[in-house]
């Protein structure tokens, strides 16, 4: 049995919905076991989210998450801690996980090793008996196992809201979008984070200073044993990288763990939500819909669709990763494809101040509020400061997609709406009136402590 581990203690985000499984989908909500996230809120109200995808099981994948939660949260930042300081400890954070992670395969590591040292011992004799024949065979299957325990990794996605500031930090492909209005009440898609993969140029320059044939990777799958070019853990592929083809030139680790750190972003009222993927879900959608572009416009769509159907605001992320699974499963069911299996697939959505559906039994109570259309713009950072952003979102308002703008009304409110979703506009310093009514209890008090019967534990 998998332990539970500790970071589902931890206190839960209430603005957050998140579902994760693996695919195919059977049609069954997930167990925990399968969660490789977290969303969580400390008691200064900064919130730090994660979202983790595997590579070649589990057990690693589970151990940078919840050693990344630790190097976050423990402690977590202050009232005190500067831009800088906040960015310093996210990237701290990822260089300790991989330390830890190497650390935590030391045994293994050096076993490995000697069982190579026995392997060439063997193979230097010219005969063989039948002992000597179980022993060799017996080395390389241990050697099998511990090389698949030293491939595990994870890529990785970190978010931060801290004193109302965004800041985000990634290595691989796991994405992060953020969702917001223009003044043209357009709602645009910002691609946050930078995908490190074969297809990106600065990557691929990358991979050149280290003397390694560039020209080689643009159109492989692989650089070693995995798709990107970055991730925590997955030693095999760093401190073992010369035994891979193509790699054994390089001057240092071709696949690293150093991550890209973006923010501060000030979140405002035009912030509706963020997201945050894995690769396995948006690469569904890049593979039935066609265009690398499209993707992250496409996901947002489903996820504005579901925001303004489902009345569960817990449920929507179970919905979109069902509908883009189905969808999928149709996709390789008519063009004849069978789909990966065992792929993990996460989807963890942080609500801001998009407002849910109207309940039906309300619908004539309530007034239209601050419709926006939803026509997104993709905008993908790389290697730039995001605090350049501002200047870049409001620059159009129309459609660099070429899509009809569609007015969809995207904000509705409620005449009883939760704190979850407040109501517009948002007055930070307004009191609402009591609508319990404790004179008579006051009194009650005021009594007692005349006549000296007050419970301590009263004041």
């Amino acid at each position: 049995m998998i332990a539970r581990p500790w970071t589902d203690d931890l206190p839960k985000c209430r603005n957050t919905c998140v579902a994760s499984y693996f695919s195919p989908f059977d049609g069954n909500a997930s167990s925990n076991d399968d969660y490789l996230c977290f969303y969580c809120q400390t008691e200064d109200n900064s919130c730090l989210y994660g979202v983790f995808e595997p590579h070649n099981g589990l057990d690693a994948a589970r151990f940078i998450m919840q050693r990344m939660a630790a190097e976050l949260l423990f402690p977590p930042p202050n009232a005190a801690s500067t831009d800088e300081e906040i960015r310093e400890k996210l990237r701290n954070a990822f260089v300790s996980v991989e330390k830890a992670y190497i650390e935590n395969y030391d045994g293994m590591i050096a076993e490995r090793t000697s069982l190579q040292y026995r392997l060439q011992i063997l193979n230097a004799h010219t005969t063989h008996n039948a002992q000597m024949s179980q022993n060799y065979n017996n080395i390389l299957k241990r050697l099998k196992e511990i090389d698949q325990h030293l491939s595990g990794g994870a890529t990785v996605v970190v978010a931060l809201v801290h004193h109302n500031k965004l800041f985000v930090a990634n290595v691989g492909e796991t994405r992060a979008l953020l969702c917001r209005t223009d003044d043209n009440g357009v709602l645009r898609v910002i691609q946050l984070t930078v995908d490190h993969s074969l297809n990106n140029e600065d990557e691929l320059l990358r991979l050149s200073h280290l003397g390694l044939d560039v020209n080689k990777f643009r159109n492989a799958q692989y650089l070693g044993n995995q798709t990107g070019t970055r991730c925590l853990g997955n030693y095999l592929v760093k401190g073992l990288y010369r035994a891979f083809p193509g790699l054994g030139n390089a001057t240092s680790d071709p696949v690293i763990a150093q991550p890209e750190i973006h923010g501060p972003i000030k979140l405002d009222e035009s912030c509706r939500f963020l997201v945050l993927v894995t690769a396995g879900v948006y690469k569904r959608l890049q593979e039935m819909k066609g265009g690398i572009e499209q993707t992250n416009k496409q996901l947002s769509q489903i996820i504005v669709e579901n925001l303004r159907k489902d009345m569960d605001f817990k449920k929507i992320s179970q919905s979109v990763l069902e509908e883009i699974e189905e969808e999928f499963l149709s996709y390789c069911i008519n063009n004849n494809l069978t789909p990966k299996s065992n792929t993990h697939v996460t989807l963890l959505i942080r609500n801001f101040n998009f407002l849910p559906p109207i309940p039906p039994k309300e619908t004539n109570t309530v007034q239209k509020q601050n419709a926006v259309r939803f026509n997104p713009i993709v905008q993908s950072k790389s290697n730039t400061l995001l605090n350049e952003i501002d200047s870049e979102l409001y620059s159009s308002g129309t459609n660099d997609m070429g899509t009809n703008d569609s007015n969809i009304d995207t904000n509705r409110s409620i005449e009883s709406s939760s704190d979850i979703y407040p109501s517009r506009p948002y007055e930070k310093d307004k009191r609402i009136k009591g609508y319990v009514d404790f004179s008579c209890y006051y009194e009650n008090v005021a009594k007692a402590r005349k006549n000296g019967t007050l419970p301590s534990f009263i004041n």
